[in-house]
């Protein structure tokens, strides 16, 4: 295995550190096109010194580069001189789980991000500004939802629950789904007084648990945009078979194709391989039909999201 070197000693940089640290993987420095000198990070309880190489330096033989940079024109323009030196580029995905399956490695690596890093994160989105992005009047995702018949619905990767209290009123059973427990947990305790919510730890690909065609409804907001496209299409598949003859499911999903081989840790904002026309495809192959779809912007990247609805018809 190759010794790895984080190029980017900016927070990113220092935050892969540190996570890479938490698995008990140690990094042998970083590179940086502005920064020289040593960085410093917190690890294990104490505090880690590596040193910023200069990329000229590395041994192409010995070393492997993540790169940890959020602008993306500023990526390819470091994975191009990287490149260069013949130095391979990889992941943080395949770093922590190497010799695992990619899908499965990459699925693991977003939930557990979730648990270590987000939950800042999911304090912020209950504000009104964040949840009028879905449930403003004037929003798509509003009023796509109105065709929703909520009698019995799913919310797919619920996360902390910060929908619920936009459509509880209208649901007569809502069943809460969320590939970690922590989540679930906290949901249970948020919304221990109201009955009719059911929740429902999932192994992030299937809805074994729920029944063929014993739902009216199924919806996902700011979640599948993460998700690896075979984990989307057996979503697809579990949604044609638990819906109802007539039953209806709207789906946030990413509209990001730039690069093929894009990682949760390395896509705009998150975002993994899909589009659009890809999502249609897989759908209809799931025997859904597709009713309405929208790309839309998302924090300021043109079309990276995509907005669809498919019917059980």
């Amino acid at each position: 295995m190759k010794k790895i070197i984080i190029y980017g000693a900016g927070k990113k940089g220092i935050k892969y550190a540190r996570i890479l640290c938490d698995y008990g993987i140690e990094i042998s420095g970083f590179c940086d096109t502005y920064k020289t000198g040593n960085v410093y990070f917190e690890c294990g309880g104490g505090q880690k010194e590596k040193l910023i190489f200069d990329l000229k330096d590395v041994d192409c033989n010995k070393y492997t580069i993540i790169i940890a940079i959020a602008d993306n024109k500023q990526y390819e323009e470091v994975e191009r001189k990287v490149k260069e030196y013949g130095i391979e580029v990889s992941s943080i995905e395949e770093n922590i789980f190497e010799g695992k399956d990619t899908v499965e490695a990459n699925r693991n690596y977003v939930a557990e991000y979730h648990v270590r890093e987000m939950d800042n994160y999911f304090e912020l989105v209950e504000r009104s500004d964040y949840l009028n992005v879905f449930w403003g009047e004037d929003s798509l995702f509003y009023q796509m939802f109105q065709e929703l018949n909520l009698t019995k619905v799913v919310e797919l990767a619920c996360g902390r629950g910060r929908h619920v209290q936009k459509y509880f009123s209208d649901a007569q059973s809502i069943i809460l789904v969320d590939i970690l427990e922590k989540n679930i947990d906290y949901c249970r305790q948020r919304f221990s007084e109201m009955d009719k919510v059911q929740y429902y730890q999932n192994n992030g690909y299937d809805l074994s648990l729920l029944k063929s065609e014993s739902c009216t409804a199924l919806f996902t907001y700011d979640a599948m945009v993460h998700f690896e496209m075979m984990d989307v299409f057996q979503y697809l598949k579990e949604t044609k078979r638990i819906l109802v003859k007539g039953g209806k499911a709207l789906f946030h999903h990413s509209n990001n194709t730039e690069n093929y081989k894009v990682t949760f840790s390395s896509g705009k904002h998150g975002r993994n391989y899909m589009s659009s026309q890809l999502f249609a495809y897989l759908a209809n192959r799931a025997d859904l039909t597709v009713l309405k779809q929208y790309e839309i912007d998302w924090a300021g990247e043109e079309k990276l999201d995509c907005i669809t609805l498919v019917g059980n018809l």
